[in-house]
C-alpha cells in the first residue's frame, strides 16, 4: 500500500456482523434444532437412569 493513499474505515452492516445471510435466513433454525438435539440426549439418557 502506498503511504500517499488515505486508509478507508471498514463500515459492516448488521447483518453482516450478526451472521445473518442477505437471503433472511438467520441462524434461528440452527439453534432451534441444537435445542431439539439436546432434549432428544436428555430423554435418551433419562431412560437408562
Amino acid at each position: 500500500m502506498d503511504t500517499n493513499e488515505t486508509r478507508k474505515p471498514l463500515v459492516f452492516s448488521g447483518e453482516h456482523v450478526s451472521g445473518r445471510d442477505l437471503g433472511g435466513s438467520s441462524l434461528m433454525p440452527m439453534l432451534i434444532a441444537g435445542l431439539i438435539l439436546i432434549a432428544i440426549g436428555y430423554a435418551a439418557i433419562m431412560v437408562f437412569v
